[in-house]
Formats: structure tokens, C-alpha cells, sequence
């Protein structure tokens, strides 16, 4: 396989799309001093109220220890709180206090203006064609991680 052929040019642009998506989740921990876990489970509660922590487990693709540490660093900062669960006093839900939810607000807004800001540098016919791509894209990808591991989980 060349080095210009399309898979080649497709790896190398994901990379770099990594690369970027990380600096640009990186300005988002230092804005709202939080730790990369700490954000990625906070942009969960960009969808929904409350999780189990095995839900969370699952969506951050961690152990549920690792989801431990994480909601326990939050907790001692007044984001979260957990509670005993009414329907199954085995499990943990976890939720935003006020504090929290101001927050992840706050960083749902920044990040809508930050790719509002990004979408401006794109020509104005391309910008649907960009996301119908991205859409396209992560649909593949699922696919793919779905086949070879088994895991069907779509973040």
C-alpha cells in the first residue's frame, strides 16, 4: 500500500485529528482546572442528569474503580454526589450538584462557541458536508469496534 493511498492518507488525518481534539480538551482542563478524567466524565452529563457508576464504567470505557477515584476527586471538589440507588441499594448513582451543574453548563457553552469558532474558519458550504462526514465516520467506526471487540457501547 502507497503512502498516498487513501487508507494511508485516512490514518495519518485521524491522528492528527487526535492530536488536535487532545489540545482542544486540554484547553477546556486548564480553563475549568479539572483533570482529563474529570472532563471526560463531566461532558456525559452534557446528556443526562445521573449515572450508575457502572454506567459510567461503561461509557468511559474504565474499570469501575477507575470510575471510583474519578467521582470520589469530584465529590471532594462539591461537583457530584452519589446516592444509595432506590431501585437496587447495590448500586451507586451519581449526579451534578448545584455547583456541578453551573459547571457543566458553563463547559457546554465554552465548547459550543469553541467549535462555533472553528466552524467559522471553514467555508460556509463545506461546514455540513464536514459534519455529515464526521457522522459518517463515527457510524464506521462503531461498526468496526462492534465487529472486532465486541463492544457495542457508542459514546
Amino acid at each position: 500500500m502507497s503512502n498516498d493511498s487513501i487508507e494511508h492518507r485516512m490514518a495519518n488525518l485521524i491522528f492528527l485529528l487526535r492530536q488536535k481534539c487532545y489540545t482542544k480538551d486540554m484547553y477546556f482542563v486548564h480553563s475549568f482546572n479539572i483533570t482529563l478524567a474529570e472532563y471526560n466524565c463531566l461532558v456525559l452529563f452534557f446528556s443526562r442528569d445521573s449515572y450508575g457508576v457502572k454506567d459510567l464504567a461503561r461509557a468511559l470505557d474504565i474499570t469501575p474503580g477507575g470510575v471510583t477515584r474519578i467521582i470520589t476527586s469530584l465529590e471532594k471538589k462539591g461537583i457530584v454526589k452519589r446516592q444509595i440507588s432506590k431501585e437496587d441499594r447495590r448500586n451507586i448513582n451519581v449526579s451534578l450538584t448545584k455547583k456541578g451543574g453551573n459547571m457543566v453548563e458553563r463547559l457546554r457553552e465554552a465548547s459550543v462557541e469553541l467549535h462555533g469558532k472553528i466552524l467559522d474558519q471553514m467555508e460556509p458550504g463545506s461546514q455540513e458536508t464536514v459534519l455529515m462526514a464526521l457522522q459518517h465516520l463515527t457510524e464506521a467506526i462503531d461498526g468496526w469496534v462492534a465487529e472486532h471487540t465486541g463492544n457495542t457501547n457508542k459514546k
